[in-house]
């Protein structure tokens, strides 16, 4: 994740003591609704990238978001 990939807010409502449990959070609701997801790709999206706006993140937490947006784009539109 890099400063080009914030939110259109620039802000996180997250803080480096509660990012793994959000991070967490996207992972399983992602994997369990995937494509079958009542909110959109671009919802997601923008929740991760909130996420990503965290200021702190360290570079596990980097990976586990990027990853996230990657499993985001494969998802069928």
């Amino acid at each position: 994740m890099t400063a080009t990939n914030r939110t259109s807010t620039g802000i996180s409502p997250y803080t480096f003591r509660d990012i793994d449990p959000a991070i967490a959070h996207l992972e399983r609701v992602l994997r369990a609704e995937g494509a079958d997801s009542l909110f959109s790709r671009t919802y997601w999206r923008e929740r991760v990238l909130q996420a990503g706006a965290t200021p702190g993140l360290l570079p596990n937490q980097q990976q586990r978001l990027q990853r996230l947006l990657e499993s985001i784009d494969s998802l069928p539109a």
